[in-house]
């Protein structure tokens, strides 16, 4: 199992909420995942807002308690929204007119290992193999410059590999219900790496470092990744 350790880079507001929580009991309800999750076992980019999942057999009554703890701490900083669609419940913190932090709660709609305990008592935190799936489920559904450069860096800092991203993809996808089609998936990913491609041209990245490493990136998906 791989080790977890508390974040170093954390936000007050995401601190002030976790810790509220956990001293009320309603850290229970919860478990940390997203890129805050995966902080926890590399910490590599900064990440503010929270993301979590809601724990197997919830209550309204304890989803609205656990918005409210939220909204209570936070509203100490500046004007609090509570937005709610579906499971999800989403507590934002507005300073002026910025939104500086958001807090987001979703349903699971699989588990592949269970959760641990997270640095916070009594809040759950996801295991690895569930966070890698969930990024992986990303990159494959949207596409989004950062998923790429998740999935690269936990490859190349040997914490996974191409063949278990790939492996708890589809153990997520068959959990879920889904027909885990990988020639699909795979030409997802490069579609979405194809239109990166177009909206930031390599000729078009002044900074010689940073367009070295969009070029390494690139060339890996292309050449390892979609073929693992």
């Amino acid at each position: 199992m791989m080790e977890a350790h508390k974040p170093k880079d954390i936000s007050v507001y995401a601190e002030s909420c976790l810790e509220a929580l956990s001293t009320s009991g309603l850290g229970k309800t919860l478990s940390l995942g997203g890129a805050f999750g995966l902080a926890h076992y590399h910490e590599y980019r900064s990440t503010h807002d929270v993301d979590a999942w809601w724990h197997d057999n919830i209550t309204e009554k304890e989803k609205k308690e656990v918005a409210e703890v939220i909204s209570k701490v936070l509203s100490e900083y500046g004007e609090t929204v509570i937005r709610s669609w579906g499971d999800v419940v989403s507590v934002e913190l507005k300073v002026g007119n910025n939104k500086v932090f958001s807090f987001q709660i979703a349903a699971r709609s699989a588990l592949l290992e269970p959760t641990r305990t997270s640095p916070w008592p009594g809040i759950g935190l996801d295991d690895f193999p569930d966070l890698v799936a969930s990024k992986m489920t990303a990159l494959v559904e949207r596409g989004a410059p950062r998923d790429f450069r998740d999935v690269f860096t936990l490859c190349q800092n040997n914490l996974t590999n191409i063949p278990a991203c790939w492996e708890w993809w589809v153990k997520r996808q068959m959990l879920c219900g889904n027909n885990p089609d990988r020639q699909r998936a795979t030409l997802a990913v490069e579609t979405h790496l194809e239109r990166i491609a177009l909206q930031r041209p390599l000729e078009r990245i002044d900074s010689e470092k940073e367009r070295q490493e969009a070029a390494s990136l690139r060339s890996w998906f292309l050449k390892e990744f979609l073929h693992g």
